[in-house]
């Protein structure tokens, strides 16, 4: 083998695997910054509602059903659903999810936030103090009224409701009172009449139902409101509903009532958003006064768009990770598998290419003294003349020392062996002429 020399790795090889090294790295931090989510955050803050209103009430149980995931909820209080919309349209508000009415003046930018789904209905209830029955809201012309504070759902449609009711003049008087003020103010009879939004769980609900002498309103023209208004429903309090032994209420009672949707911004983990959706499967999925177990949560009166997780998710149902893996671990596996599958795309064409890529590596060393070599002995084929035979050797001299010091995998040695067994015979042949 003359000074041939075998070695497998040399500095240049290891600076060479150092640097793919350093490359897949590169990819692989590019795959992890483009296409999987980070560690989802162990703290979320949701803006709710007033002190003892529904959106309280429930923000809590969603604070109740995240917790065992590890996940600490932060709760807001606000007026309602007007602030709430602005809070989460503020990129400058460390806000994630909120509670938002169908229906709401969309004034704020709300390119940002998408929808989770309506999770239940808001009624309208409106309570008074009178010695006749009122059925609607035209009766409370001249009368004194809350309808809730700056800022709240309730105060926005009371005053849209009753503008077009006629009720609204220089006799009628609108107190804008938070929820437990409201309350006492119709009980001691400074008010005559209440304006709220709520659910069963609402404190001024609950407490001026079975009140004396406060009695509720049920909406005679209920449909006609509906079709003036189309963020509004037609719901019905059944009879007996509050109490069946008491027939209590006496007969079916007419409500209006928009619904409470679910609103996060778009950038919210993923991870976060599956378990505020099953946490409003398990907060909302049941019966209420004036809804049937099973109607929420769901698509229905949407005015923002809603989250493409949320669509997948009340189309085919819950995700097998999260429905059969402690949270933080199928975590760690969503997100494996985003990483695994972009990278694999990239790396399995580049798998495939590595042998190529591997004798074209090795073969590269050699084939350009393949060419020096040709060259020579087609030049010496057609100018053979003696006076050119030193230069021819010293040329072939050059390439045979260039060929030695070549080094190549074991697998190209009998082709390193023929292009030397190739050189030998072009030195043959100069050595025949020269003897001639």
């Amino acid at each position: 083998m003359g000074r041939y020399k075998i070695r497998e790795l040399t500095p240049r090889g290891w600076l060479i695997g150092f640097i793919a090294i350093l490359l897949i790295m590169a990819v692989f931090f590019l795959v992890i910054s483009r296409f999987a989510h980070p560690v989802p955050p162990k703290t979320l803050v949701m803006t709710t509602g007033m002190e003892g209103g529904s959106y309280a009430v429930f923000g809590e149980r969603y604070r109740q059903v995240l917790a065992p995931y590890g996940i600490k909820l932060q709760l807001l209080s606000s007026s309602g659903s007007v602030e709430n919309l602005k809070r989460l349209s503020d990129p400058s508000q460390a806000v994630d999810v909120g509670f938002v009415q169908g229906g709401m003046s969309k004034a704020e930018d709300t390119s940002s936030l998408v929808s989770l789904g309506s999770v239940f209905y808001s009624p309208l209830w409106v309570f008074y103090r009178s010695g006749e029955i009122m059925d609607d809201l035209s009766q409370l012309r001249a009368k004194r009224i809350t309808i809730g504070p700056e800022g709240s759902g309730v105060r926005k449609f009371s005053l849209d409701l009753l503008k077009t009711a006629d009720a609204l003049g220089p006799s009628t008087l609108l107190y804008e009172l938070p929820t437990a003020d409201a309350g006492k103010a119709i009980i001691e009879g400074r008010v005559d009449a209440v304006m709220a939004f709520g659910t069963a769980d609402n404190t001024l609900v609950s407490g001026l139902i079975e009140a004396q002498d406060i009695k509720l309103m049920s909406f005679s023209q209920a449909e006609a409101y509906t079709r003036l208004f189309p963020d509004l429903s037609h719901v019905v309090l059944p009879r007996g509903i509050l109490n069946v032994s008491k027939r209590s209420p006496a007969s079916d009672v007419h409500l209006l009532a928009p619904t409470t949707n679910l609103i996060i911004r778009k950038n919210l983990h993923p991870a976060l958003v599956y378990l505020l959706l099953k946490a409003a499967v398990e907060i909302h999925s049941g019966a209420g006064w004036v809804h049937s177990a099973g109607e929420f949560p769901s698509l229905k009166t949407q005015d923002f768009p809603v989250s493409d997780q949320a669509q997948r998710f009340f189309r085919s149902g819950g995700s097998f990770l999260y429905d059969n893996l402690p949270f933080w671990l199928a975590t760690f596996v969503d997100r494996m598998i985003l990483i695994l599958i972009p990278l694999g795309v990239i790396l399995i064409p580049l798998i495939g290419m590595m042998p190529w890529i591997y004798t074209w590596r090795n073969r590269s060393k050699y084939y350009y003294w393949y060419r020096e070599l040709r060259d020579l002995e087609n030049e010496f084929t057609r100018c053979p003349q003696a006076e050119n035979t030193e230069d021819y050797q010293a040329r072939l001299d050059r390439i045979e020392k260039a060929v030695n010091r070549i080094h190549v995998s074991v697998v190209f040695y009998d082709e390193l062996f023929i292009l030397k067994g190739h050189i030998h015979m072009v030195r043959e042949k100069l050595i025949d002429h020269d003897h001639r």
